[in-house]
Parts: structure tokens; sequence; C-alpha cells
């Protein structure tokens, strides 16, 4: 079977990967049930509206300055020359407003602004070559209608330095904290402060030309503190949005376990997956596929996809779609030849067993550190008894990142330093790596906290060591 496989040519992968997807896709074992409703357009305003008044609830309770969020979209990122990437706005913008495009801004102020409010948007003006090149931007009514700010809070990008001055006034005197009149908290998101004799950061170039010297007089603040302890517990939008992109990300598992054979290459794997998230709606990925063989499952984020498969290697296949900016994250451990060696079982196991460990762990009020504390403890007493390690604080040799991080709008998204509560996504992905003997195994599932235990959102996904092998064989588990 193996040596026929092998003289097969890459279109004929890309046929045998069409016909699983229509298998796949066809409902069979492993689909899972039926697919959220999905917010609507007014849920979504709605939904907008509240966050941001949590926002100015918070603000104001700061002191009796107040204070002021402003957020802007980054400029567009270039891959080479004049060919840009695929525009991404920033996350906490559209976590406020739900805009995604180019030239937006927003500024939230406990100070009321003649004319224009607390909440106030402002949109690039449109060039008149934009609708011919890349399409018209959506317009203050278009804005409004997602946003759920109204027109006359909408103004023009070139407004955004008198705005902006409006809500911080003052003078750099008045600013002098020996002055007695403290400045109100400006939330803004600077990447790093500069130091003498060193060129000024973009971020702060921008509070120079807006604010000149008064900008060092600022209380400036990172927007993180604010706003990402909203973020952390998600809304049943949020849950809709993160099911999809999980369930599509499952889907592209699925079929990969049923493609993967001896003489494919990694970048095989990699093309199939990322074109089962464009078939189900997706914009594409939530960060590149991971897809790392032999050696190559030794690397945490190996992503160059050209060797390749060979009957006794596994694959670490770690990847995550995007649906409507909310991210998946999904990785499983899969054998070339469709079974795994005595080896390969013996290490998947103890990765298998630590993240159940980690699943029977989580619910309300556990600190989040021991979801990381009780998955790490199952690993190091594994490593000791293959003899691998010595004693269980050498475990990282082998076991070197995380169990767990947030998941949201980033795939890293913002997580509690206290506990867990109802409402939190992240994941658990235990992994074991032995460089020595080409050997990688890592198991990521994404969960929900729910009021008395957890949720595992990708269990459509094949996992324990017998449903894999099942599921390459047969399609079913």
């Amino acid at each position: 079977m193996t040596n026929r496989m092998n003289r097969r040519t890459p279109g004929t992968y890309a046929f045998l990967a069409f016909l699983m997807t229509l298998r796949l896709y066809g409902g069979g074992p492993g689909a899972a049930a039926e697919a959220p409703a999905l917010p609507t357009a007014a849920e979504w305003q709605k939904e907008y509206q509240s966050r941001r008044a949590m926002v100015l609830e918070k603000l104001a309770g700061l002191s009796k300055e107040g204070g002021t969020l402003f957020l802007r979209a980054p400029e567009p990122a270039t891959f080479a020359n004049d060919v840009e990437y695929p525009y991404r706005t920033d996350n906490r913008l559209f976590y406020l407003c739900g805009l995604a495009q180019n030239g937006v801004a927003l500024l939230l102020s406990t100070k009321e602004i003649a004319g224009l409010g607390k909440e106030i948007l402002f949109l690039k003006p449109e060039h008149p070559m934009d609708a011919l090149w890349v399409g018209k931007p959506l317009d203050a009514q278009q804005a409004a209608a997602v946003s759920g700010i109204p027109v006359a809070s909408i103004a023009s990008l070139d407004k955004l330095g008198e705005v902006l001055q409006k809500a911080v006034g003052g003078s750099p005197h008045h600013f002098h904290a020996r002055s007695g009149n403290p400045p109100a908290a400006f939330f803004y998101n600077f990447k790093k402060p500069f130091g003498p004799g060193e060129p000024v950061s973009e971020d702060y170039g921008f509070l120079l030309k807006h604010f000149g010297s008064r900008a060092f007089h600022l209380d400036l603040r990172h927007p993180a503190v604010l706003l990402d302890p909203f973020r952390q517990v998600k809304s049943a939008g949020e849950l809709a949005m993160l099911r999809t992109a999980i369930e599509t990300t499952c889907k592209a598992h699925r079929l990969a376990m049923q493609i993967t054979r001896a003489g494919l290459h990694e970048y095989h794997l990699a093309t199939e997956i990322e074109a089962v998230y464009r078939r189900e709606g997706s914009r594409g990925w939530a960060f590149p596929s991971i897809v790392g063989s032999g050696p190559n499952s030794c690397i945490l984020h190996y992503q160059r996809y050209d060797r390749r498969l060979e009957d006794g290697d596994v694959v670490i296949v770690d990847i995550g779609a995007e649906f409507g900016h909310y991210a998946a994250d999904i990785t499983r451990t899969l054998p070339v030849s469709g079974h795994f060696s005595e080896r390969q079982k013996a290490v998947y196991q103890i990765v298998y067993n630590a993240q159940e460990a980690a699943f029977r762990a989580i619910k309300p009020g556990l600190p989040f550190g021991e979801v990381n504390r009780i998955a790490k403890d199952v690993v190091a007493e594994e490593l000791l008894k293959l003899g691998l390690i010595e004693k269980k604080e050498d475990s990282g040799r082998y076991f070197p990142h995380g169990t767990s991080h947030g998941l949201g709008l980033d795939v890293h998204d913002p997580m509690p330093l206290d506990t867990l509560k109802p409402g939190m996504v992240f994941t658990v992905e235990p992994g074991i790596y032995i460089p020595q003997e080409s050997l990688g195994v890592r198991l990521e599932d994404d969960v929900l906290v729910t009021e008395d235990g957890c949720e595992v959102l990708s269990r459509s996904a094949p996992r324990s060591l017998e449903e894999v092998e099942r599921w390459m064989r047969t399609g079913s588990f």
C-alpha cells in the first residue's frame, strides 16, 4: 500500500482530497451537531453599544477627572514593494465598533464633546479611486448601522486632531502633577517608549504631532488594562462565532487525517486544510498552519511545509480557522502510516492523559494557572517512568511551553491572572517533544468554562489513539 501510494502524483492527491471532502461534507460519522445561529447585524450593534457603555462607566469610575480611550486602525502592512497583506484591523477597536476597514479611529471620553458626544467615530475620507481599485469603504450611514454610533457622532479623520485637543484639553502646566490638577487617564495603544537618542516610535510620534509638548504630560495607559477584563468572558454571540470557527477547523482536521499517507509533503496537508476554511465561509486561517512531520514535529511553530511524509513518522497538525474575526486553535498528532508504533503510543497516551486531567479539573473558581500545573505534573511523572528525566523539575526539557492560552478575537486572547469564570474560552495543549527520536506529540483542544465544569468545543476532531487510527482507516470514530 505504501509503495503504491508513493508513486501517485500531487494531482492524484488533490483528487483524493476532493473525494474525501465530498465524504466529509456529506454528514458522515463524526459530523458535528447543527451549526449555532449567528447573531444578526442588529444584535451585534446592540452588543457593541453595550461594550462601549461598560467602558465609559469604567472610565468614569477611575477618578473625578474621568478618562479617555483612543483607538485607531493600523495602516496596511506591506508584503513587498507596493503589495499589501490582506488587511486586518486592531482587535480592540473591532471589539468596540465592529468595523474592520482601514482609516477608522474611535474616541470614548467621559468629557462631552460639543456636537459629537462621548462616543466619536472617525472615518477616513473616501479617495476618488477607492471604488475602482479596492472598493468603496463604508460611509457614515453604513458605519452607524454596524457600530450603533449615531451619524451625528461620526466625523472625518481629518478632524481628529481638533477633537483630541477638546477631549484632553489643558496645557502643559495644567498637566503637571505639582499643579494639583492631574490629567485624566488617556488610554492609547502605544507599543514601547523610546529612549534618549532613539528615533521616535510611530505611536509616540502621533501623540507629539497632535499634542506637542503636552504629550509628555499625559497620564498614558495601555488599553489592555481597560479592555482585556471585559474580553475574558464571551457573550452568546461570540460563542456562536467561536463554535463556527472551531467546527470548521475540526472538519479540516478530519480531512487531514483521511488524506495523510507516506509520499505526501507537508504542503499537501496545509493546502487541503486551508481549502476547507474557504469552503466553509472562513476568511482564512487565524494563524499560519503548523504542519510538521518527523523531526519537524519537534519544532513548535514549524511552517516551512517542505518535508516529505515517511512511514514511521508522526505529523503534528496545529491549525485554526478564523470566522468573523474569531479564532480557533486545535492540534492533532497523526501517524503517517495510519497506526502508531508502540513508542509513539506510549508518548501519545501521556499527552492524552495530561489533557484529560486538565479537563476534569476545569471549573469556575479554579485558578487559571492550575490548568498548566496539573497537565505538567502528569507529564513530569510519566517522563520519569520513561527514563527521559531524573527529576520532575527537568520536564521542561521535553514539555517547554505552557498548557493554555485564551481564545477569541486573538488566537492568544486575554486570560485572567486569578480564577476561571463561566463563559471563558481557552486552549488545553500539553505536548512532549523528543528531538533525538524525531518524535513530537501535541494535543490541543478549545474548551468553554461552564457553570459546573467545561465543554470541549473541538470534540468532533478525533482525539484518542483509537479514534485517530479508526478515523484514518474507516472515516468513523
